[in-house]
């Protein structure tokens, strides 16, 4: 069949008030289409929670009405919606001219006016909607004011609240005094949802960013570097908060100890203990058990920013249980590490 022309601007929602058939047994219809349409809504992959909490304009939702006006117009589109129950975007692009990011950006919204204006049995969801075409004088400019409440149909109750559909197609949850009935015409402030906090979200959102960046550089940033001199020479890059972020070593066998140790991220004091463990269950210290006086002192160099005295204690612990001579030069200070005494390690376990 010959394409239908596209008219973006044919059909609109009006302002002016709607009429509602009342009572029980109009309620009851209405509660079955309802329940009709929102099976339908799932079946296209339309969650009535993403009408709600991503809403679009006045402009857009006439926009979106036109689309599936035209829809319904065309044979093509119709197979399409029908056999792979979802919007051809594509299609929709070549014969529209509207760009496909525009119609992505309203999809739920086309189709869900696509579904109620298909289909005969929400004839009552239909007649709620104020439909008009553009050229009809009668019809009232839609107000850009901020509304205070909103009325519509109730889709879906809530505890005191209720996801509403308006005459002039929208999906709002609002705010009700008591649990409201599907299918009855209620009326109430709108309750915030992700929508309304998206701006502040995003502020939120950048500064968390800003923050975790500079956490992150901090955190990467060289503050000092310890450089442990046992038969190879081992080198360990430190940051701010005393934690491992590169370690190195020129030989072979002192790329084993780095790799076997996987000090990465860890405390610097950890670091060099478990070095110390590696490098004397693997002879790269030169100790002499018979006559402990005369092993070689291990150096560790500090350069940079100076570590705090007494931060080394498990390293203190362990070398001076394995009477592992050591000579520190902290940042062009040498130092000795705090007189290590059984009786202390003592005193920290009671407590």
């Amino acid at each position: 069949m010959e394409n239908l022309s596209f008219n973006k601007d044919k059909y609109v929602f009006a302002s002016l008030p709607s009429m509602l058939l009342i009572g029980d047994s109009a309620e009851n219809n209405r509660n079955k289409q309802i329940a009709l349409f929102l099976d339908e809504l799932n079946m296209y992959n339309v969650l009535l929670k993403d009408l709600v909490n991503f809403s679009i304009n006045e402009n857009d939702r006439n926009r979106a009405l036109n689309i599936a006006y035209y829809i319904t117009e065309n044979d093509d589109l119709l197979e399409i919606m029908i056999q792979k129950k979802d919007l051809p975007i594509s299609k929709l692009n070549k014969l529209t001219k509207i760009k496909r990011e525009y119609i992505e950006k309203c999809r739920d919204y086309i189709i869900a006016y696509y579904i109620i204006l298909t289909n005969s049995n929400y004839r009552l969801i239909q007649d709620y909607f104020r439909i008009k075409l553009r050229e009809d004088n009668t019809i009232m400019s839609i107000s850009n004011k901020k509304q205070d409440s909103y009325k519509g149909v109730v889709i879906e109750a809530l505890n005191k609240s209720a996801y509403i559909v308006t005459s002039k197609g929208e999906f709002i949850k609002i705010k009700t005094n008591s649990k409201a009935s599907v299918g009855e015409l209620c009326e109430g402030k709108q309750k915030k949802t992700i929508r309304n906090y998206r701006i502040h979200i995003s502020i939120l959102l950048f500064i968390l960013i800003l923050i975790g960046s500079g956490i992150i550089i901090e955190y990467r940033r060289t503050q000092s570097m310890v450089v442990i001199q046992t038969t190879s020479s081992i080198k360990i890059s430190i940051n701010k908060f005393n934690k491992v972020i590169y370690a190195y070593s020129p030989t072979d066998k002192g790329k084993e100890l780095v790799a076997s140790v996987n000090m990465l991220n860890k405390d610097i004091d950890e670091a060099i203990a478990e070095t110390f463990e590696y490098a004397l269950n693997n002879q790269m210290l030169e100790l002499n058990k018979e006559v402990p006086t005369l092993s070689k002192k291990t150096l560790i160099t500090i350069n940079g920013q100076a570590l705090e005295y007494g931060l080394l204690t498990k390293t203190n612990k362990f070398i001076s249980e394995n009477n592992i001579p050591i000579v520190i030069n902290n940042a062009g200070n040498q130092q000795k590490l705090p007189q290590y005494s059984t009786q202390d390690e003592e005193n920290k376990t009671k407590k």
